[in-house]
């Protein structure tokens, strides 16, 4: 039995051993990598403080004050910080601060190599070069999107060699850690020393870490045992404790087990104390958005009141003092609305809570609409809006139909508002590649800058004209640019200063619903056959997009006994609905006067009307969208492009279902006539 015991604890023992020793070097592989990541989130800001650094030199020149605030602090700590840029086929510097310089100084060949390298990587790069007084370390990074290509760099005489004092709180303090400039462990290429360097007997962990466009090599073991000294022991009890061998591994187990959550919860804490920048910044962007969709809402309901008795006052008899004040309290109010609705629309699109209907959009008409719009600003402005019937032929694009009008609204009123006398705008359609059409409002006003571009699509950033007479929130060109993303568009601008500047906004160019409709008709060689009936049933088509109502007119050619009744605004479908009880009420949801969704509610509510068939027809096929609307009572949902067949065998059951009820109506009215002769 001894000899079974022993043969158990001495099996029990390897066993032991082995699990120790795994645990061992999972967790300083765990304690590696953590490093590893803790080092490379180290130079994030010191990355971030140089690219924009970079970014103010090459916008702003040398005298540029962000580089002179950003640099105090890191040539404070002995290093050289400058900006290299590129001239022909080397680079020069254009400003240093440091300890070794305070002004331009000629680059060596290991910084003029570093800051070319920089250039093609895109990111940061370092090297170790042997200079004045020992070892130099350069970090250079290239500065974002700048015309001429443009590094900054800091250069850092390295100490010899020798271990970095430890804290408690030092993330060394647990290991022997060595940082190579290298994947490889080259004597002179050493950054960084905590503790000593760990000998191959010790069977240090290897981490080849990527910071930037470079790579790094950690070299880390532990002072002692990481898994705790109870842990190491227990093997050995174990042995000399084999009668107790089933008390000792539920033991072990136990100690084990906690060992585990506690480095797991541990790597967890340090992982999310490393992104706790990221994440703050994520957090702090979608609480702004959040912010500014709850106070646009909330501001709404005073903003009613301001408005609601503004304009009653106008209708009372005022004293002309008393008129003007009104006027003026009306004004500010409508501007503060416009502004309301401007961030709320930005904040909608960075939440991703922003509808849109795209479709098939007839650019001529979208432009008339618009032009007629902003004609009545351009007269008071003095300002002369040239002919804009623009050559685009049946040319349609691909967007919200609405939003796309506001882009233009907004570009239009850019152009009146902020040109001279006199001056003119105009508006024009080219094709800048196959596919794709772009609009183009020009103007002769003072023009923009260059250096200016950058900031024009900034949210209320109005570049000096908030210092004039001209009203305006700043939010208008922001909005615009991201609205025609979100559509898959672009928006862009070219000016010259003095002359005047182009704003142009473009889309992919699509079919028109017509064309479609007859392409796969051709396609399909089959013709619906109508049906006559004894009745004139009538469909009432709500949408203010012509090209779609043209569409539905060709559809319901192939019914030859059903009256069409076009209506192009909400209030006007509403009335037309209960002067003629359509067989069926096609509907769309984005309407110039009011919502597709009040309409629906609005013949619902209405007796005359709540029976009346009404099929939705919108670019909006999300599901949650489709059956919220079916469950306010729509019949149906079409989605566009429209599906002929589905339309015409919609458009049968509510014929269908209008000829029962006429039938029963009539019938009805036969026995009343009987009894009354009876």
């Amino acid at each position: 039995m001894l000899v079974v015991l022993i043969a158990a604890s001495g099996a029990m023992f390897l066993v032991l051993r082995g699990v120790v020793h795994s645990q061992e070097r999972r967790l300083l592989h765990e304690r590696a990598e953590e490093l590893g990541a803790y080092l490379k989130a180290s130079t994030t800001q010191t990355s971030s403080q140089l690219a924009a650094m970079g970014q103010d030199i090459a916008a702003g020149g040398p005298g540029a004050s962000l580089f002179a605030t950003l640099a105090a602090p890191l040539a404070a700590n002995g290093g050289t910080v400058s900006v290299a840029q590129r001239n022909g086929a080397a680079f020069e510097t254009v400003t240093s601060v440091g300890s070794t310089a305070s002004g331009p100084v000629p680059l060596n060949v290991a910084q003029q190599r570093l800051v070319q390298r920089a250039v093609r990587a895109g990111g940061l790069v370092y090297t170790l070069y042997p200079g004045t007084g020992g070892t130099h370390i350069v970090e250079a990074v290239p500065a974002p999107s700048a015309t001429t290509p443009t590094v900054a760099f800091l250069d850092t005489l390295l100490p010899p060699p020798r271990p970095i004092p430890t804290t408690k709180d030092s993330p060394y303090r647990e290991l022997d850690v060595v940082l190579y400039a290298s994947t490889k462990p080259v004597a002179n290429r050493i950054v960084l020393i905590s503790g000593a360097i760990p000998k191959a007997s010790s069977d240090p962990a290897h981490v080849v870490i990527s910071i930037g466009a470079s790579k790094v090599l950690l070299v880390a073991a532990g002072h002692h045992a990481l898994v705790g000294s109870f842990a190491q022991s227990v093997p050995w009890l174990v042995f000399v404790s084999g009668l107790a061998l089933a008390v000792l591994l539920a033991v072990l187990v136990e100690v084990l087990t906690r060992r585990r959550a506690y480095a797991l919860n541990l790597v967890e804490q340090r992982t999310r104390a490393m992104y706790q920048a990221q994440l703050a910044a994520e957090a702090a962007n979608h609480s702004k958005s959040e912010f500014l969709s709850r106070m646009s809402h909330e501001l709404r309901t005073p903003l009613n009141a301001v408005l609601g008795f503004s304009q009653l006052l106008e209708l009372d008899d005022l004293t002309a003092e008393q008129e003007q004040s009104v006027g003026q309290i009306t004004k500010g109010g409508r501007h503060l609305l416009d502004l309301i609705n401007e961030i709320l629309d930005i904040s909608q699109i960075e939440t991703g809570k922003l509808t849109l209907s795209p479709e098939a959009v007839r650019i001529a008409d979208v432009i008339s609409e618009t032009a007629d719009l902003i004609r009545p600003l351009a007269a008071e402005r003095g300002v002369h809006l040239l002919d804009t019937d623009v050559q685009t032929g049946d040319l349609y694009v691909f967007a919200d139909r609405q939003r796309l009008k506001q882009i233009l609204l907004n570009l239009l009123g850019n152009a009146i508002k902020y040109n001279r006398e006199g001056g003119t705008v105009s508006i024009s359609c080219v094709r800048p590649k196959p596919g794709h059409l772009r609009v183009q409002v020009t103007d002769t006003g003072p023009g923009i800058a260059p250096e200016h571009f950058g900031l024009l699509f900034t949210p209320f950033e109005r570049l000096g004209a908030e210092r004039t007479t001209v009203e305006g929130t700043g939010i208008g060109l922001a909005l615009s640019r991201r609205l025609a993303e979100v559509m898959g568009g672009t928006l862009e601008v070219e000016s010259t200063v003095g002359r005047g500047s182009t704003f142009s906004v473009a889309f992919p160019i699509v079919e028109g619903p017509v064309e479609r409709i007859e392409r796969l008709d051709e396609l399909s060689g089959t013709t619906v056959v109508s049906s006559p009936s004894a009745l004139q049933p009538t469909v009432l088509h709500i949408e203010d997009n012509l090209s779609n109502v043209e569409l539905i007119e060709r559809v319901l050619a192939q019914r030859p006994g059903v009256k069409l009744i076009p209506a192009m605004q909400g209030r006007l479908g509403l009335e037309l609905a209960r002067q003629h009880r359509p067989a069926l009420v096609l509907l769309d949801l984005n309407l110039p006067d009011m919502s597709g969704e009040d309409v629906l509610q609005t013949l619902r509510d209405d007796p005359a009307t709540a029976q009346l068939p009404v099929a939705i027809v919108s670019a909006d096929a999300m599901p949650r969208q489709v059956q919220r609307l079916l469950s306010s009572g729509a019949s149906a949902y079409l989605t566009k492009p429209i599906d002929v067949r589905q339309l015409l065998a919609l458009l049968d059951s509510s014929l269908e279902a209008y000829g029962r009820r006429a039938d029963t109506v009539a019938a009805a009215g036969a026995a009343t006539d009987q009894n009354g002769h009876g």
